[in-house]
């Protein structure tokens, strides 16, 4: 009764744990978080033009989400706007 059990509750968990999960790179989208400086409004922001700029590998639907929580590390100055960009990477 007791191996049944363990069975019925560890073997799917072992599964679980073993299958191939995506990666979240795998989508090929960059989340990116441009510092535009002041006087530049977001629209018009641009890596080109950007003071300070973060990226990182995300999937399609939470790339928006990743953007945003690279936007809290951008050392914005009084003045200063943010602008999130989801691309999809190159090559």
């Amino acid at each position: 009764m007791i191996r049944a059990a363990l069975a019925f509750t560890l073997v799917p968990f072992a599964v679980l744990l073993a299958a191939p999960r995506p990666s979240i790179a795998a989508d090929g989208f960059l989340a990116i978080a441009l510092s535009c400086p002041a006087g530049v409004e977001a629209p018009a922001c641009s890596r080109e033009n950007a003071t300070d700029m973060l990226v990182q590998p995300a999937g399609q639907f939470d790339c928006p989400k990743v953007g945003m929580m690279l936007a809290t590390h951008l050392g914005l100055a009084p003045g200063e706007r943010h602008k999130i960009v989801c691309e999809r990477r190159k090559g």
